[in-house]
C-alpha cells in the first residue's frame, strides 16, 4: 500500500501540527474518533470489572468520553458531529442509568 506523504512534508514545528498532519493525510480525518473509541471501550470494561454494574459503568465511560471528545474538537481532531454524538451518549446514559433504582 502507498501512502502519500508529501502533505506533511511542510513547515512542521511541534507536536500538534503534526499529529493533525497524521490525522489528515494518514488516517482520513479518523484519528480522534478511533482514539475515543478505544478510550470508551477501555473505560467500559474496566468500570464493568470494577463494579459489575454495566449501566453505571456505561454511564461513566460515556461521560468520561464526553471529556476527552471536548479536548479532542479543541485540538481539531475529530469532527463536529463526533461531539454531538457523545453529548448525546452522555446524556442518555446518565438518565437510563438512574431510571432502574427505586
Amino acid at each position: 500500500m502507498v501512502y502519500n506523504l508529501t502533505g506533511m512534508s511542510g513547515n512542521i514545528t511541534g507536536l500538534l501540527s503534526f499529529t493533525q498532519a497524521v490525522n489528515s493525510t494518514l488516517m482520513q480525518g479518523m484519528l480522534g474518533v478511533l482514539l475515543l473509541i478505544v478510550i470508551t471501550v477501555i473505560c467500559f470494561m474496566a468500570f464493568v470489572t470494577a463494579t459489575g454494574d454495566a449501566r453505571k459503568a456505561f454511564g461513566a465511560s460515556s461521560f468520561i468520553a464526553f471529556g476527552c471528545a471536548i479536548f479532542l474538537r479543541a485540538m481539531s481532531l475529530i469532527p463536529d458531529l463526533a461531539l454531538f454524538i457523545a453529548i448525546i451518549c452522555a446524556a442518555g446514559a446518565i438518565a437510563f442509568s438512574f431510571m432502574g433504582e427505586r
